[in-house]
């Protein structure tokens, strides 16, 4: 992979983080459209009067009664503007800015749509609106002044779809109780996105199951149930979804011991499965062993996995191909010694010696094994596992520097780790004239490095923050689709951020006033050699969106989100425009298809980048069927595009023609 296509890659304590920033960055956020009426679609913390109204609205509480709030608001269908007469809310369990217990959820019935919650705790809180017949619409940001009450909200409920079947035993064909299912947007990862907000249900006693308030267009269902293997299936929503059979199997089951290398003599250790390939069933994961030795993972899926063994005496891996249902008893993981691994780390100061760990883990593994540190900075590794692995150095969340590196088998080696020195970059975080607390800030080199990576800091109740040993160069500060404009670190900077929004507005469908939620936008300049100035954000429920950090120039702006055109235009920014309207018209795109060249096996998930020269400017995640069939926008018709999956060598189309892709894959070389 190319640094371009790097670049977009995250570690998963980074992608949390920036989570946490973009709810904190929108809750300060004020609204697009004007003050809230009966009619608007403003979010709850921009729905508030000005404090000398809210005195009017409601008397200050009594010293002898707790200071609670009063959400009130307005339901109504996104496109019919009719009242929803029925719905629940619920408080989010996360994004919230108090301890207080989180209260239970409401249900209302109401001629207009109009409700008011009264006895809730004050602070800013996330809020889930849910109504039969609609998706899910998520309140980002509910500011619930202490003995107050809020104006009127309005939440447009979109029109949502449901699933009926049942979920079976594939061996006696009786229903499976309390199975588990969901499901994940085509072409994305499980846990992408607000996957908390998604629809869930669990099957009745007989199997049988109905899941409502899903959205049109091609999804990936996931079906669970304990003892059983998982299972997604691909599906397109509509109106015409017939009834679902789905079978679940007991799934695989894998079981062995650990022995030292003498094949027969039992050791204690660590067990652990890793998926090799296969979707988002049971990998196995690691855990101990019994005191003999005995490790066994069950509920697996078909696929290829990785069984590794660790433990005094050193480590061991074999693989193996399940296929459904099928059990492989008896595994003998003889462990067997591997090299040192020496060196010593420098350029840390003496406090950050004492928050350093050093982890050598496996390519395709999640977890690794741990060096011994003394206050010198100086490690030892022992029984590296020959292969490929990532040894990195951490400092707590602060920073860190890492290598892939090649371990021999049964020699040792000697790697020292240098930290770069670097100086402090502070300053203050404002948006329209108001600090803002709380944010997580990253700092981006301008050249994407991949083997030092600092993890930046959080914000202050006055919007300071300070990090410390940021290395020379040019540099920008990201908080989530925000991004600063690029600045020079050369010595200690002082670097102040305004993040009030330069581009705003909504993204609706083309027939109505339908917000189109998770629509994806990117704006990047016109000559990318000219300016790394770029902007990226995701569409709230009201279809909003906002983005800041951008120099006056020419720029390409994308919108896009899968089963729709995606919108492309050239703007000429030189001053704020806060009321764009964009609308989407509803088209699935090309369909392109990708096979494994060597066995003519579909592929299950593509991404594609646009690129120019060496930079990629958008990207797509596309799901595959069962066929290995996926959609791109015809739009990027004329462009280059890198299209890769996990595991193979990547394909480059120059200038598409916009016509359907056969794409065949080879594997990389490991």
């Amino acid at each position: 992979m190319n640094r371009g296509r790097r670049a977009f890659g995250l570690s998963l304590a980074v992608i949390a983080c920036l989570v946490v920033a973009w709810w904190s960055l929108r809750s300060h956020e004020t609204p697009v459209a004007p003050a809230p009426s009966s009619t608007s679609t403003a979010p709850a913390s921009a729905a508030l009067p000005p404090a000398e109204e809210l005195a009017k609205a409601t008397a200050p509480p009594s010293r002898s009664s707790p200071a609670l709030s009063a959400f009130r608001g307005r339901v109504i269908d996104a496109a019919t503007r009719e009242p929803v007469r029925e719905f629940e809310l619920r408080f989010a369990e996360w994004g919230r800015s108090t301890n207080q217990e989180t209260p239970g959820p409401q249900k209302f019935q109401t001629d207009d749509g109009r409700f008011e919650w009264q006895q809730l705790p004050p602070g800013h809180w996330m809020m889930i609106a849910a109504a039969a017949g609609y998706q899910p619409f998520f309140l980002q940001s509910v500011e619930l002044p202490a003995g107050r009450t809020t104006s009127e909200v309005l939440l447009p409920l979109v029109r949502g779809y449901a699933v009926r079947g049942r979920v079976y035993d594939v061996a006696s064909n009786t229903g499976i109780a309390s199975a588990g299912i969901t499901y994940h947007p085509a072409g994305q990862g499980f846990y992408d996105s607000n996957f908390r907000l998604r629809p869930s249900t669990q099957s009745g006693m007989d199997g049988t199951f109905v899941l409502n308030g899903l959205p049109p267009g091609r999804i990936t269902l996931d079906v669970s149930a304990r003892k059983y293997a998982a299972r997604e299936l691909d599906l397109t929503i509509d109106d015409d979804v017939a009834p679902l059979e789905i079978g679940l199997s007991g799934g695989g089951a894998i079981s062995g011991r650990l022995t030292a290398s003498d094949g027969a003599t039992t050791v204690a250790g660590w067990a652990g499965l890793y998926r090799v390939t296969g979707s988002r069933g049971s990998s196995g994961g690691e855990g101990r062993t019994n005191e003999a030795g005995e490790f066994s993972f069950d509920s697996l899926e078909p696929g290829t996995y990785r069984l590794t063994g660790r433990g005094p005496g050193g480590n061991a891996t074999r693989e193996f191909t399940i296929a459904e249902s099928e059990r492989i008893d008896g595994v003998i993981l003889a462990l067997r010694s591997g090299g040192i691994i020496r060196g010593r780390v420098t350029g840390l100061r003496p406090e950050d010696m004492k928050q350093l760990s050093i982890t050598l883990t496996p390519e395709g593994e999640a977890l690794g094994t741990e060096a011994s540190i003394n206050e010198r900075g100086e490690y030892e590794l022992r029984d590296a596992r020959p292969g490929r692995g990532r040894l990195s150095a951490d400092v707590n969340m602060r920073k860190q520097l890492a290598r892939m590196i090649e371990v021999p088998v049964n020699a040792d080696m000697t790697i020292d780790l240098d930290f770069p020195r670097g100086a402090r970059v502070s300053g203050r975080v404002m948006q329209r004239g108001k600090p803002i607390p709380g944010v997580w800030l990253e700092p981006r080199p301008a050249e994407p490095q991949d083997d030092f990576h600092m993890y930046g800091a959080r914000t202050t109740a006055t919007g300071q923050y300070v990090i410390d040993d940021v290395p020379p160069g040019e540099y920008t500060i990201v908080i989530d689709g925000y991004k600063s404009r690029p600045f020079q670190v050369a010595g200690d900077t002082v670097f102040d951020i305004d993040a009030s929004p330069q581009l705003a507005g909504r993204i609706l469908e083309d027939n109505g006033k339908v917000p189109i939620a998770d629509a994806e936008l990117a704006v990047w300049p016109v000559d990318p050699k000219t300016s790394k100035s770029r902007a990226l954000d995701r569409t709230d429920h009201y279809g909003r969106f906002a983005m800041a950090g951008l120099e006056p120039r020419d720029f390409v702006m994308t919108v896009y989100k899968p089963g729709y055109a995606m919108y492309r235009e050239r703007i000429a920014f030189a001053a704020p425009v806060l009321d764009m309207t964009i609308r989407l018209r509803r088209d699935p795109g090309v369909e392109v298809r990708a096979l494994d060249a060597a066995t003519g096996k579909p592929l299950r998930k593509l991404t594609a980048s646009e690129m120019r020269g060496e930079r990629a400017t958008f990207q797509v995640s596309i799901s595959l069927d069962e066929e290995g069939a996926g959609y791109i926008p015809g739009e990027l018709s004329g462009a280059a595009i890198d299209f890769w999956a996990e595991g193979y060598a990547m394909q480059s189309v120059r200038e598409w023609d916009g016509e359907r892709l056969n794409l065949k894959f080879v594997r990389e070389q490991r």
